[in-house]
């Protein structure tokens, strides 16, 4: 978990109104065709493919608020879930496999990187006072970007298309993937990463952007600042892909987006993220909130979700999305510059389609190690590190191999058990009543608390209900009679308003009606 500042408290979850500020970028430099070749050599082809997307600041909040550091997992009613190296795959096109995004990796190009010197080499543009953000001479402000590559000359020779197209590789990682919270700037330190555009895939780019998504989602719930950066889209897109809540609508006249299109020739296939590219829309009403989108995840029912999203798309996406399958269940920690985060996708196997053991089995890392943090690059932890980057050599060693499939029956033995331990619903129903009515028409009522409220106070009426028909008025016929239609209104009640009364034996008089009439 990351360190909290002395003095600070973490943000109160499920309390407010007010979403997060976030921190990314528009592409300001223009695509060229010329680009797309080096892009593909280098594994981010796919983000440049689903371009730039509005950010839903309430949907990230309201995620963000779930989000549990210990284990790397949201908090759902309906059980835990995270983003795994499979989503990055499939909805970016990043790889997953290759060497780690790191300063050890990055050492074995350039030992000690001079900036100015890398940017005037690769970048082909030489340095002034306007590079670099103020005091920071790893961070280039993106006006002097967009001056300098925002439009390739045409008929430039392949090494100034080359510094063209790592100079907007350099704006695909710092306004996208890696965001930092500046604002204004984007970080050099992944240029040594882009001196070779021939080699094919080098780098984990899909690792590293899950390590840095997992640890911009400790940091925004646990510190005050309430901001979040990293790969924003990467988040909207998993939850887009995984839920219904908050999707964005494809604008009137604009035909729905399609994976895989024929242009001449050739086949152009991109990789699931693509479904929400930018012809879509965000319709502007008052349910688009921070508190509505929590009071709907307070009420999603497993029916709701979308588990395994991405199983009719596979004969659309391009290979790099489905290429590395077999290290999407790896345990190996995740790791990205000097970022190492643990990976537990053995807690969210139901994503995988996969029988899911509670409690989950504790990964590799965590027994040799304890619990995985971010250390910085320095003397012990540097060393340290180097045990993490063993692991991920040894990545294939760590991948759980699962054969059976994902067993429904023991659903709500597993939602006892993460009940037990968890905090599943972020509002109380103590905190609000019937009658509360909203301070203006533009507030949101939330109706998660109130449909918890009435379905606690029904049960209530139908455990009574049994317990005095089991009680000294059970012998009367008429008065058990009447007390099976009180029990049948309460279940037909919890139907209504979406409580699955399952195999709660509260009602087993009803079960056992049942049996008899169909006997007769």
């Amino acid at each position: 978990m990351p360190r909290i500042k002395k003095g600070k408290k973490p943000r109160d979850i499920g309390k407010g109104t007010n979403s997060l500020i976030m921190r990314k970028h528009k592409i300001c430099l223009k695509w060229n065709d010329n680009y797309k070749e080096y892009l593909e050599n280098v594994g981010l082809y796919g983000v440049h493919q689903i371009g730039y997307i509005l950010s839903d600041k309430a949907l990230v909040s309201a995620l963000v608020e779930r989000w549990k550091p210990t284990t790397h997992t949201f908090y759902f009613p309906v059980g835990e879930m995270t983003i795994t190296l499979e989503d990055v795959a499939m909805l970016m096109g990043l790889p997953i496999e290759g060497e780690p995004v790191c300063e050890e990796t990055r050492a074995n190009i350039i030992e000690n990187p001079d900036w100015p010197t890398l940017i005037e080499a690769y970048l082909g543009c030489e340095v002034d006072e306007q590079t670099f953000r103020r005091r920071c001479k790893t961070e280039i402000r993106i006006r002097w970007m967009k001056e300098n590559f925002g439009t390739c000359p045409e008929g430039a020779d392949d090494e100034t298309v080359k510094c063209h197209a790592r100079a907007y590789m350099l704006m695909l990682l710092g306004s996208v993937l890696f965001t930092s919270r500046s604002g204004d700037s984007i970080s050099v330190v992944y240029l040594p990463f882009l001196i070779d555009l021939e080699a094919k895939r080098k780098y984990s780019w899909g690792s590293a952007v899950l390590a840095c998504m997992y640890k911009e989602l400790c940091q925004a719930c646990n510190e005050p600042t309430r901001q979040i950066a990293g790969p924003i889209l990467l988040l909207q897109l998993w939850s887009w892909a995984h839920f219904r809540v908050g999707r964005p609508q494809v604008r009137e006249g604009e035909p729905e987006p399609k994976l895989r299109v024929q242009e001449g020739e050739e086949e152009e296939r991109r990789p699931v993220g693509y479904l929400w590219s930018g012809r879509h829309e965000f319709t502007k009403n008052t349910a688009r909130n921070l508190v509505n989108y929590r009071d709907i995840m307070d009420q999603l029912r497993q029916e709701e979700v979308y588990w395994r999203p991405y199983e009719t798309h596979w004969p659309d996406v391009p290979a790099v999305c489905t290429m590395d399958e077999n290290l999407w269940m790896t345990t190996s920690p995740l790791i990205h510059l000097q970022t190492v985060e643990t990976y537990n996708p053995g807690r969210v196997m139901r994503q995988f389609g996969k029988y899911q053991e509670f409690p989950p089995e504790p990964t590799a890392p965590i027994v040799s190690f304890g619990c995985i943090g971010r250390h910085n690059a320095r003397s012990a932890a540097r060393r340290k590190r180097e045990d993490y980057l063993d692991y991920w050599r040894r990545r294939r060693e760590f991948v759980i191999v699962e054969e059976r499939l994902y067993d429904p029956t023991r659903y709500d033995a597993y939602i006892r058990w993460l009940k037990s331990g968890a905090q599943l619903h972020l509002q109380s129903p103590a905190q609000w009543s019937v009658g509360v009515t909203p301070i203006n028409k533009l507030q949101y009522l939330p109706t998660e608390p109130i449909t918890r409220l009435v379905s606690n106070k029904i049960m209530e009426m139908a455990e009574n209900t049994v317990e005095k028909m089991n009680g000294e008025l059970a012998d009367g016929e008429s008065m058990k009679a009447y007390m099976l239609d009180m029990l049948r209104g309460c279940s037909d009640v919890l139907g209504w308003i979406g409580v699955n009364i399952g195999a709660n034996p509260t009602f087993d008089p009803l079960r056992m009606e049942q049996q008899e009439n169909q006997m007769e």
